[in-house]
């Protein structure tokens, strides 16, 4: 069930959408889009420490409406957030500190009114017990004994008390540490399905990104700069560095990042985003940075952001006009 949106923001955070409400020119047109949901994009394994058994994978589809039958969108894939535990494909919010961020479901449908396709995906969460990917290079993941630090696992602690389970054990560790690369591997899946059925989607098979918000950016970033499949631009919405290691897997011609972070989000997101801002200014990769003032570790896409040279745009608009030059879409 969807959260909606609490009538508690701090001043700081009304005072924000003020401004950027004041600040925005004229909206385009938008695009007219169907929705295609629970489309079966994979199955994976779960129940491994008991009984291992398949459940499929499911992703909702926001395509954009055109009148030529042959024309072929741009397009993004999305993940949820959720320290890896909880979330949704769908319409759902997390609601922290008198704040809510908006759904992925928000996201798909507010850029498919902008001309791309969308596609919101299932991922398996660690209390379904996922399996470790078989094809997993060890020389590049980050050491599994950093599950025991504190600083890294704070995050995790506080969702799982949230949904009633207990502290990380040593079982656990191992599911969070299966459950990060479980959901690469779907993330992955999900983008050969999306380009093997490009015709039925009306999607242009070369012109792929991925995305997501937290849990869903850090798996986006896992799979563009860690496995490296061909995609063409990063989203990362409050992600960080974890999973695989970008010092060890990072190239030059990486696709382009856009990262967001809160004002006051989490501490591992904004000191993570900061070092992997460094890493990819040190090997020349592409990468952009913005901040949402006012603003925990959840925002509102209509929320402003900031850049380099104070550049202020809402957070979904930053992201179209990023999409839109990483894709080299004309927007004459």
């Amino acid at each position: 069930m969807k959260r909606r949106l609490q009538s508690t923001f701090s001043k700081v955070q009304m005072l924000a959408l003020v401004v950027l409400c004041l600040s925005r020119g004229a909206i385009a047109q938008p695009t007219e889009y169907e929705i295609q949901r629970d489309v079966v994009f994979g199955a994976g394994l779960v129940n491994v420490s008991t009984q291992p058994l398949s459940r499929d994978l499911f992703l909702d589809a926001y395509i954009p409406r055109t009148s030529d039958s042959e024309a072929r969108t741009p397009a993004i894939i999305l993940a949820f957030g959720g320290a890896f535990h909880r979330g949704e494909k769908g319409d759902f919010q997390f609601s922290e500190d008198g704040a809510s961020d908006s759904s992925i479901a928000d996201y798909c449908s507010a850029l498919a009114r902008r001309g791309f396709a969308c596609f919101s995906i299932d991922y398996r969460l660690v209390p379904e017990d996922p399996a470790l990917p078989s094809d997993l290079d060890d020389g590049k993941l980050m050491p599994k004994a950093l599950l025991k630090n504190p600083a890294i696992t704070s995050r995790i602690e506080f969702v799982r008390r949230k949904m009633g389970l207990a502290s990380l054990d040593e079982e656990s560790r191992e599911q969070l540490w299966n459950g990060t690369f479980a959901a690469v591997q779907d993330m992955d899946t999900a983008l050969s399905f999306v380009r093997a059925n490009a015709q039925q989607f009306h999607v242009a098979p070369n012109r792929i990104a991925v995305g997501g918000f937290s849990a869903g950016a850090i798996t986006a970033i896992n799979l563009a700069y860690g496995k490296q499949p061909d995609v063409q631009a990063v989203i990362a919405l409050s992600g960080t560095s974890w999973g695989y290691d970008l010092d060890k897997t990072l190239t030059t011609d990486a696709p382009p990042l856009l990262m967001f972070a809160g004002q006051w989000d989490l501490q591992g997101i904004r000191l993570g985003s900061a070092s992997i801002a460094k890493l990819f200014q040190s090997r020349g990769a592409p990468v952009t940075q913005a901040w949402v003032p006012g603003f925990g570790h959840l925002y509102p896409m209509e929320a402003p952001s900031l850049a380099t040279q104070f550049n202020q745009a809402s957070v979904i608009d930053r992201i179209t006009n990023f999409l839109n030059a990483a894709f080299n879409v004309s927007t004459d």
